[in-house]
């Protein structure tokens, strides 16, 4: 039943992994999905990547807890091979391993073809939502990131409703701000610094 279950789990949460890898490989750069109001199949970038996290921990016990369950039929296996075949899956796939993981650090193909596709997403989703000043400025108030940026708060408000923003508070945060008139965060900041 142990063995089972280990399996099914590597299985499942292996799954996870290959979903949660797709949508963040796909979806905005870190500090622009948490800023902007991004979300695939009702999960913000953070869900996201907190399942990510979660589930790779979970296959890394399973797979840890699998290797000691089957630890003899492991080396059962190694022994009933040819001497000379014994090295070659081994060697096999520890290089097929360092070449992958290394291979994006060092433009190799197909790594590098998958890094640029990955960086071409992560511009486009620039383009769309902006950049924010910093990480959670979404959840700040418009006054108080105007000052950061080193804006007049009173005139970057007015910029806003001079473009038919509707503005409750200078307290209001930008997330609130951008649900409400229905536009990107990223477009709030650049109206903002209009002036």
């Amino acid at each position: 039943m142990t063995r089972q279950t280990t399996s099914l789990i590597l299985v499942f949460s292996g799954l996870v992994l290959l979903v949660t890898s797709l949508v963040l490989y796909f979806g905005p750069a870190g500090q622009v999905g948490h800023f902007s109001p991004w979300s695939f199949w009702g999960l913000g970038r953070h869900h996201w990547g907190v399942l990510h996290l979660n589930a790779g921990l979970l296959f890394c016990i399973a797979m840890l807890l699998h290797t000691a369950l089957n630890w003899k039929a492991l080396l059962r296996y190694g022994q009933r091979m040819q001497p000379h075949w014994s090295l070659s899956p081994l060697l096999l796939s520890l290089t097929l391993t360092i070449y992958v993981c290394l291979g994006g650090s060092y433009d190799l193909p197909p790594m590098k073809q998958y890094i640029d596709i990955a960086r071409s997403c992560r511009l486009d989703s620039v383009k769309k939502y902006g950049s924010p000043p910093y990480g959670i400025a979404s959840h700040f108030p418009v006054a108080q990131i105007a000052m950061y940026m080193g804006w007049d708060p009173k005139k970057a408000i007015a910029q806003l409703n001079e473009h038919h923003i509707v503005i409750q508070s200078p307290q209001q945060s930008l997330a609130d701000l951008a649900r409400e008139n229905r536009t990107t965060i990223g477009h709030l900041l650049d109206t903002m610094q209009a002036h």
